[in-house]
């Protein structure tokens, strides 16, 4: 069994953003109560223009993103409408059967989703909440593999395959500004023997993934040196690999036997 210990030791001891996060404030029905009566936008209220987010009103949308920007360090108050359009499940596009009417309305829900990413990085520490929302949309699928090939639906997937691939570094970028209440998911994508959720996880990290699978790979416990080098493995495009096999055989003497990474 992985020490969770060890990797959330791990990760306390590398993350930048624990030390320069700020401290969460708590807030209370009451704080959310005064906002929502005093706080305007536009000469509208801000029940008003929550409403027209959750409604994805195309008249009032850009104005609502602008109300929450307008709100400042009271912005937490839109966290869990801003988390639930993120969360909200969503279809992939399909090349050659979806219209291109439908086509154009997934992509204006993933240009809405966009928006909301934006707004909860900004928010911050506060919006640490959204992180499963984030993560949910940081591994789903968004394009359909399966299609027929032409030249046309050939420069389609292309262009698709690069908005999809912007949405994961768009989900990464938030993540890690939104503080140390993070870490426990952040931890649980790294110990997952699912390959894209511990690519998402390094993402999230960026260079602060390096001392954690260095951490790991000091450990005693052979389970932690293991997901250390996969760590080390899934950060291929900077670690050599001849350094990684050097590192698997350094666990298979201390270990007994000679670790497969996948």
């Amino acid at each position: 069994m992985i020490s969770t210990r060890a990797l959330l030791t791990a990760l306390l001891l590398a993350l930048t953003i624990v030390s320069s996060a700020p401290a969460a404030t708590s807030k209370t029905n009451n704080d959310r109560d005064r906002l929502f009566q005093e706080r305007t936008y536009l000469g509208k209220s801000l029940t008003f223009w929550l409403k027209a987010l959750r409604d994805r009103d195309e008249a009032l949308i850009s104005d609502a993103f602008n109300a929450i920007y307008s709100l400042g360090d009271d912005a937490w108050i839109a966290v869990p409408d801003l988390s639930r359009i993120v969360g909200e499940p969503f279809e992939p596009i399909g090349i050659g059967t979806d219209s291109e009417e439908t086509i154009a309305s997934k992509l204006y829900d993933v240009a809405i989703r966009s928006e909301a990413i934006e707004a909860l990085a900004w928010i911050g520490e506060p919006a640490a909440p959204s992180t499963p929302s984030l993560v949910k949309w940081g591994l789903m699928l968004r394009v359909s593999p399966d299609y027929k090939r032409s030249s046309q639906n050939d420069e389609l997937f292309i262009e698709l395959v690069a908005m999809d691939t912007e949405q994961k570094m768009r989900v990464a970028g938030a993540v890690s500004l939104l503080g140390r209440n993070t870490i426990p998911a952040v931890a649980k994508m790294l110990a997952s023997p699912d390959f894209s959720k511990r690519k998402l996880a390094i993402a999230i990290l960026s260079e602060d993934a390096l001392p954690v699978a260095t951490e790991l790979l000091r450990s005693d416990l052979c389970e932690d040196k293991r997901l250390g080098l996969r760590i080390m493995t899934d950060m291929d495009l900077v670690v050599s690999p001849v350094y990684i096999d050097e590192l698997a055989h350094q666990i298979a003497e201390k270990c007994g036997i000679l670790t497969k990474v996948q």
